[in-house]
């Protein structure tokens, strides 16, 4: 599997909107103070603080058996793709996303979802997430790290670790 854009929930994010901003632009919707202007990330402020919201490929993403058109399917690598030149604007994806991650362009009649950039070695939103809130990895790779740093918690006696390895 290649590479996926994650965000990392460390609550880092400080919601400064460079990722929102190189999203756009690499989208081709220019500036963000156009009306006409949209991306596929977005930052939520929530109580707990900021969070991007980016397309999660999800394994069985709602949004490919929503889509009347068939626009958005997984690639070989589980990436959920959108055809644009097929996308009817009919915004059954926007409803059935579990995590409000695909957007209406009502200029254009399609919808605006995240694609990982895969035409790049390095996503525009990744290269200018300076706290690194948003990183380009594989999925395998990552949850591999994952186990590894708890395991090294464990280890080291984080009693904290250790108690959710009890229950």
């Amino acid at each position: 599997m290649t590479r996926k854009i994650m965000v990392l929930p460390n609550g880092a994010c400080d919601g400064c909107d460079k990722c929102v901003d190189a999203c756009g632009q690499a989208l081709g919707y220019g500036s963000k103070d156009s009306e006409s202007y949209r991306a596929a990330i977005k930052i939520v402020n929530s109580e707990e603080g900021y969070f991007p919201v980016v397309c999660r490929n999800c394994h069985q993403a709602p949004c490919v058996t929503a889509c009347m058109s068939g626009c958005i399917q997984p690639d070989e690598d589980g990436h959920v793709i959108t055809d644009y030149d097929r996308c009817v604007g009919c915004w059954m994806c926007v409803m059935s996303c579990p995590f409000g991650a695909i957007e209406t362009d009502p200029q254009k009649h399609v919808t605006v979802k995240c694609n990982s950039c895969l035409d790049k070695s390095v996503a525009p939103c990744v290269a200018v997430c300076e706290k690194s809130v948003l990183i380009q990895i594989n999925i395998d790779e990552y949850t591999t790290r994952l186990r590894k740093n708890s395991a090294i918690r464990f280890i080291n006696g984080d009693r904290e670790v250790a108690q959710k390895c009890d229950t």
